[in-house]
C-alpha cells in the first residue's frame, strides 16, 4: 500500500482567506519631512543612534578599566581627541532633543485629570522640564560641581 502526499486545494476564483493580501498604501522614503510632527519623531528616533555609539565608547570605558592602569590611560587618552569630544557634545545636544520632543509628546500620551478637569497640557510639559532642570542639578553637584 502506497501513501500518496496531500496535496493543497486549488484556491477559487475569488481567493481564499488564507491568500488574502491586505492593501499598503505606497510609502516614499522622505515621509517623515511631511510635517513638523514626523519630523520631531525621526529625529528623536535618530537620536538613539548618537546615545548608542556614546554608551558604546562607555562601555570601551568599563572594560579598559578592568584591563588594568594601562588600558585605563589609553581609554582617557582617547576622551580627550577631537572625535570623542564632538561625540560628547552631540550626544548633549541629541538628548535634549530627544527629551524636548518626548516632553511635547507626553500630553498627548497621558492625561492628568485634576478633580473634574484635566492638567493643562502646558503645565504637564512644563513640570517635566522642571524635573530635568533638578534632577540635572542633583547630578551636577553630586559630581562635585566640576
Amino acid at each position: 500500500m502506497s501513501v500518496v502526499p496531500q496535496q493543497k486545494p486549488a484556491p477559487a476564483e475569488g481567493g481564499t482567506a488564507s491568500a488574502r493580501r491586505p492593501y499598503r498604501a505606497p510609502m516614499r522614503r522622505t515621509w517623515f519631512l511631511r510635517s513638523r510632527e514626523y519630523r520631531a519623531y525621526a529625529l528623536r528616533e535618530a537620536s538613539s543612534v548618537v546615545v548608542g555609539f556614546f554608551v558604546f565608547d562607555l562601555v570601551v570605558g568599563l572594560v579598559s578599566m578592568n584591563r588594568g592602569l594601562e588600558s585605563w590611560q589609553w581609554w582617557v587618552e582617547m576622551q580627550t581627541r577631537p572625535i570623542n569630544l564632538v561625540l560628547t557634545a552631540l550626544t548633549i545636544v541629541m538628548s535634549l532633543v530627544h527629551a524636548s520632543t518626548w516632553f511635547q509628546a507626553t500630553p498627548k500620551i497621558i492625561k492628568i485629570r485634576r478633580g473634574p478637569r484635566y492638567v493643562a497640557d502646558g503645565w504637564v510639559v512644563a513640570q517635566h522640564y522642571v524635573l530635568l532642570v533638578a534632577f540635572g542639578a542633583v547630578v551636577y553637584f553630586w559630581l562635585g560641581g566640576l
